[in-house]
């Protein structure tokens, strides 16, 4: 019976095995295609506006914050407001 369970286990366990070592293959042919090829802003620019497109097709996006973010945005707004009074007082 132990033969039985750890029958489909063990080829799952295999499956991950082959799954993680092609992960790791693929990221180091990416890398070195990467590297051969330079940088691409034009090209990280349009994947980029191609996964928020994604996102926001799917609903998901904007993303909601998480308190810390809503706190660092709250923070440079009330900055911007205060850069904002002093720059019109200066012009008055």
């Amino acid at each position: 019976m132990t033969h039985a369970i750890l029958g489909p286990m063990q080829d799952e366990r295999a499956a991950v095995r082959r799954w993680l070592t092609g992960q790791r293959a693929s990221a180091i042919a990416q890398r070195a295609l990467q590297s051969a090829e330079g940088p691409q802003p034009a090209r990280a620019v349009r994947q980029s506006l191609s996964a928020l497109s994604a996102l926001s097709t799917m609903g998901r996006w904007p993303g909601p914050r998480d308190a810390v973010s809503e706190q660092a945005v709250d923070e440079v707004r009330a900055r911007w407001v205060r850069i904002q009074k002093r720059a019109r007082a200066e012009r008055s």
